[in-house]
Parts: C-alpha cells; structure tokens; sequence
C-alpha cells in the first residue's frame, strides 16, 4: 500500500528517488504523471495515487505528454513475477502457454498479478502493450503498422479501436507531425534509477568482445542479433542528460521489439535497485570498498542464453582473453554471414553467432580445443537441444547446479556463472571462481569453499552482485598499489 504522506511529499519535491515507484493522477485534466513532472502541481485534492503506470492507465487516465510516465525506470520485480513476463512476451502473449512452460496454473499467475499489480494477468499485460504503442507513437518514426505488431497487436484495424478507445484519439493523432518510416532504424529510451556506471559497463563488455559479433568503442555497445526468424543488430549507448540508455535497434520483423527492449533491459541491468543492494551487501567491509569507490558498478547479464553457455564452458579454467578467442573462433567458422541488414558506417560485425541446429554434431576442428573441451560442447548442446526449457521453467540455481552437474563436464561453477551472467539470477554465486578465491585471500592464506560458501550466506540474495564486487576489488587493489608505487 502507497504511504499518502509520503508520496504527497515525493511529488512536491520532485524527488528523483520516487520516480518509477508511483505515479501522480490528476482527477480534473484526467492525466497521470511521474513525481518528477515539471508542470505545476495540482491541489493534493485533486491527486490520486497508482503503484504502477498499468494500472493507474487502467483506470482510465491517460499518460502525461511532459514527463511521460511509460518513460518511468522500471522497479525491481518479484522472481516468480519477472519469470512469468518474460514468459509471456516469449510465447507470443500466451497465458496458456507461459503457464505450462513455468509449471505453474493460471490460477496461481492471477493469483500473483492481483497480489502485486491489484490487476489479473490479462490486463496487466494489455496496458502494458498500450503503453509500449503510446511510447513508440510519441518517440520513434516507426510506421503505425509496425508499432502495433512491435506491441502485440495481428490486426491493424483492431489496434485503430484498442488505441481510440483507451485514449480517445487515434494512432495518428497521437503521433502529431513526426515523419514515419516503414523500415528504418528506431531508437527507444529505456530509463534506469541510478547511480549506474556507464564507462564501467561496457569496460566489462570490452574485454570479453568478439568482434566478428561485437563492436564496443567507449560510448557504444553494438552487435548482431537472432530471434527465429528475426534478424538484426542493436547499438547502445548513453544518454548525454537523462538516466537513460539509448537502444537502437534495426530488425527485419519489428513484432519482437518487445522481447529485444526487455532482453537488453536485462543485459544492462537496468531494472535493478542498486539502493536496497548496496545496504545489505556494505556490511562486508571489502564490498564496501567497492561500493564506496564503484557505486554505479551492475551485474552484467548477456544476449542469448544459448551463445553464453557455449561462452561459460570455454571459460572454464582459462582466461577471459583466450575464451574470447575461441568463442569468436567457434562464431567465425559455424555463424552465418551479415547479408540483409545495413549496418552503421562505423561498425564492421560480419557475423551471427551460430543457433543450436549450426553446433549439432560439428567436430569443432582448428579451433585449438582440447579433446576434452570439445567433448563438452557436443554433450552441451545436444542436451541444450532437448532441454532448451530448463532454463525457462524459473529453477533455483541450487535446482539447476543439481539437474545439470550430472551431465559430464559441466561443474558447479559453470552452473552459477550461466545462473549469474546467463540468467542474470541476482543469488548466482560462483565460488570456486579463481577471482573470487584471490579476492577473499588474506597474507597469502587462501579460504576453502566451504568457508566461501558460508560468508555468502550473508550476502543472500544478492550474491551475484558480491561476486561482481569481488572481482572489481581486485582492480582496486591493483590501483592502490600503483598509487602507493608512485607516492614511494
């Protein structure tokens, strides 16, 4: 339940620490607004207040055409709530479908949905999809045609109604002026609740960049992308005023914009609360070090979750360097060719990186493999091929390290590292990690897993992120003792 006081206060102050967690209706003018809204504020007897922008929509007012609530920083989700989305959008807005992939009933999905939004699943999801068409009508020159498959919609006469009816206008009016096209690139904002270290992020990324796939400068991150049928790139960067990121995006079937805006949400950790984390993980005085030093440092997620496991088992026991160097090797030799999409003048990515049928029974020859390896990898991904849906059915990561450690090759630290970067699972702890390991050592004594394992109990449920402050701690380290080198 909203706290009156509190958002009555927030709203007055325009504090920027409340945006995204309520949204301001304004009974006279029939408009919803974020707390931050530049207008005048209204009497506080004129104000309602709505935890989410869905829901607020839903009750029949209309977004602010200032401060734009569907630009709003989306607030951390529920595990069980976060799977069920995710879902949805990848099962082609199918209730149905998402319930049987999850293992859960729709009862229990309707159940969560009025819990946390006061909305039933099936509503929650139409406003949401109302509100993705709103924001591409008002900030991309993307056709009407592709804004309503970018939001779900098969008819277009259908999406004419759905629009008039929630904002008693048409697509067209809500559009204005802007110049539209049917093909080009579109580049979306998408908001985050800082602090978040832009720099640091795509140093990150950087180092573990293949560049037949990747291109990553000090502004942007780009790359080649598949969905199905789906093909396409993204290029990312930062928003010079706002905290924001800008994703452009060129596709050539616009209706799996949703899935593309939520997978580099997701890969950016962009829906994060860095505030409720950094609280529980800066009693630890080295993650507070971090913290102190890096307090815009994220969990870095990743693209596909598919090309990540491929990544996590070239890493085992190697370096960043030479896992990247196979990964680009493997994506050079079985990915195929960049053929019908035009790409920035700047950018020279030549390739896709190959899907599970391309990885099916290959020998992986002039790699540089080792036997071993590269038994692995055919065992992976003919078991990645008949159990794709392990990954979607919301497991622990204590129930994935126990399914998947029985097939050969794989250990526990491949596991948590998929969980962590591949999954983005915020409780994903590799602790046989090397970094780790150097990272907790104190005069030359190195800790036992057992005794790893039982600090991160207290870092529950965000042990990923200590594992991300436990690597950057070695980089602070190595600057302290450059800046002591040159004082002496």
């Amino acid at each position: 339940m909203l706290n009156v006081e509190v958002c009555e206060n927030a709203r007055l102050s325009r504090d920027a620490r409340f945006d995204g967690k309520f949204f301001t209706a304004v009974l006279t003018t029939g408009i919803f607004c974020r707390p931050i809204c530049p207008a005048r504020p209204p009497k506080p007897e004129n104000v309602k207040y709505y935890e989410s922008a869905e829901l607020a929509q839903r009750s029949g007012f209309r977004p602010c055409k200032r401060c734009f609530p569907q630009l709003a920083p989306n607030l951390p989700l529920p595990r069980k709530i976060k799977q069920i989305t995710q879902a949805y959008y990848e099962n082609n807005y199918s209730l149905q479908s998402c319930s049987q992939q999850l293992e859960i009933s729709e009862r229990q999905i309707r159940r969560l949905f009025m819990q946390y939004y006061g909305l039933p699943p099936s509503e929650f999801f139409h406003q949401q999809r109302l509100l993705l068409a709103h924001k591409l009508l008002i900030s991309t020159p993307l056709s009407i045609t592709n804004v309503a498959f970018a939001a779900g919609f098969n008819s277009i006469r259908r999406f004419n109604e759905v629009i008039l009816q929630a904002y008693q206008t048409t697509p067209s009016d809500i559009r204005g002026n802007k110049v539209t096209s049917s093909d080009s690139q579109v580049t979306i904002l998408l908001p985050y609740k800082a602090p978040f270290d832009w720099p640091l992020m795509l140093s990150f990324f950087r180092s573990r960049k293949m560049s037949n796939i990747e291109d990553i400068s000090t502004e942007h991150y780009f790359r080649t992308i598949e969905l199905d049928d789906c093909r396409g790139w993204i290029k990312v960067t930062h928003h010079k005023k706002k905290n924001a990121l800008n994703l452009t995006v060129k596709l050539t079937d616009y209706s799996y914009l949703h899935q593309i805006i939520a997978r580099v949400r997701r890969m950016f950790d962009l829906d994060a609360d860095m505030q409720i984390i950094h609280q529980h993980l800066m009693k630890h005085p080295k993650l507070a070090s971090v913290i102190e030093n890096f307090p815009g440092l994220r969990l870095p997620g990743c693209w596909d979750i598919f090309e990540f496991s491929i990544r996590a088992i070239l890493g085992q026991q190697i370096s960043v360097k030479g896992a990247t160097t196979l990964a680009q090797r493997i994506a050079e030799k079985y990915g195929e060719n960049i053929a019908e999409l035009e790409q920035p003048a700047d950018i020279n990515t030549s390739k896709y990186f190959p899907k599970i049928d391309a990885l099916m029974a290959v020998d992986y020859q002039d790699i540089g493999l080792t036997r071993s390896r590269i038994a692995t990898l055919q065992t992976w991904v003919s078991f990645f091929k008949e159990n794709e849906n392990i990954f979607a059915k919301g497991l622990t990561i204590e129930e994935l390290e126990a399914a998947l450690t029985k097939l050969k090759g794989i250990g526990p630290w491949t596991v948590n590292y998929i969980g962590m970067r591949g999954l983005s699972d915020p409780d994903a702890f590799p602790s046989a990690d090397l970094g780790i390991i150097k990272a907790l050592t104190i005069d030359d004594v190195k800790p036992k897993n057992k005794d790893i394992l039982a600090l991160a109990e207290t870092w529950r449920p965000w042990r990923a992120y200590a594992a991300i402050y436990l690597w950057q701690s070695l980089q602070l380290t190595t600057e302290n003792n450059i800046k002591t080198d040159i004082k002496e």
